[in-house]
């Protein structure tokens, strides 16, 4: 049976996760949950995956040093792929598939993103073997989780009619609906969007050359005057001239060959800090203690995150978030993490 190619895409700046998400070290390199970072548990569940290759990172040439160092540490070959600057998920994506293409066309990638929580290994490997006929077939395969709450930080796909097995035609999109909205939709028997896929590298880059082909051929000029070295290529700077955009715009919303796969494993792409607090282990009130020697009183459903050595007593506190990163501080309400995004770009101007 034909291998599968594993494709990591180490974007996402995970700006609603500051203080601890900066550029010198953003959210896919952070240790949330456990003890790996998102990066490294991403790559151990893939290694889980049956006939999975050794994973190709889609990295920025600035993490390039992060993302082999993070991989190293578990003992996982990996290839990289580097970019001069972000460019959103669809040149990453083209990027990874016409590198897979020019060597094994039909070869079937499964990208997923670096920085998602899902604890559990097995069932996602089982996702992937139910999806493998669709996409060998020629479909375009979205992991659609089944939703346990009216989420308006997610996208949703609606199902549409049977295709191979369990997976399903994508029929509409709806991006981060409404709380209301939201409500209806999984009513209806719509999926969350979960931004990981499926597809021959064949397939992908003829939906990118037929719905975005200035793209491909930035990427394709992007690998031609770039650099190898290893099983390292880094982009050249005409990758700079691809438009910005995400591969559900550029590609899933528009394709006719578009599918989707309803799993029903844990799943969260650790948004803000409500998600991470969701994510953590907890102790009896409901409280994510990250801070060695942290002293926590009378607090229910809190997240208390700091460096060894930082000193936090937290008391009478309840579904507040205290994240200490250096000489910088977030305190908020768990209710409001969704939304800190503009308050930190105020912080980050001044």
């Amino acid at each position: 049976m034909a291998s599968i190619h594993p494709v990591i895409l180490c974007g996402g700046a995970g700006a609603r996760l500051w203080p601890a998400s900066g550029p010198q070290k953003p959210k896919p390199f952070l240790n949330l949950t456990g003890e790996a970072s998102l990066l490294q548990q991403t790559a151990l569940r893939l290694a889980a995956v049956a006939d999975a290759r050794r994973p190709i990172l889609v990295v920025a040439a600035g993490h390039k040093a992060l993302a082999a160092e993070q991989l190293a540490a578990l003992g996982l070959a990996h290839a990289l792929i580097t970019e001069p600057g972000g460019r959103g998920s669809a040149p990453a994506i083209a990027a990874a598939a016409l590198e897979i293409a020019a060597i094994d066309p039909q070869g079937v990638v499964l990208a997923v993103a670096s920085d998602h929580h899902v604890p559990d290994a097995e069932a996602f490997a089982a996702g992937v073997a139910a999806g493998l006929p669709a996409a060998r077939n020629g479909a375009v395969v979205t992991f659609g989780v089944r939703p346990t709450y009216a989420s308006s930080a997610y996208g949703y796909i609606q199902p549409g009619e049977a295709m191979d097995g369990e997976v399903r035609a994508s029929a509409r999109f709806v991006e981060k609906p409404a709380a209301a909205e939201a409500a209806d939709l999984i009513e209806a028997g719509w999926l969350w969007n979960s931004g990981n896929f499926l597809f021959r590298a064949d397939v992908m880059v003829d939906e990118l050359r037929s719905r975005a082909p200035g793209l491909v051929e930035a990427v394709a000029r992007a690998r031609e005057g770039g650099a190898r070295e290893g099983a390292t290529l880094a982009l050249g700077s005409e990758f700079l001239a691809a438009p910005s955009i995400a591969i559900d715009v550029a590609v899933m919303e528009k394709t006719a060959r578009g599918a989707v796969l309803g799993v029903d494993y844990a799943w969260s792409d650790l948004g803000a800090w409500d998600a991470v607090l969701a994510a953590a282990p907890r102790d009896e009130e409901g409280n994510a203690v990250q801070a060695a020697g942290a002293v926590v009183a009378d607090s229910e459903g809190c997240l208390i995150r700091a460096p060894a050595g930082t000193r936090i007593v937290a008391a009478g506190l309840r579904n507040i978030a205290v994240v200490v990163e250096g000489d910088r501080i977030l305190v908020c309400d768990l209710a409001a993490a969704p939304s800190i995004k503009a308050a930190v770009a105020i912080v980050e101007e001044r």
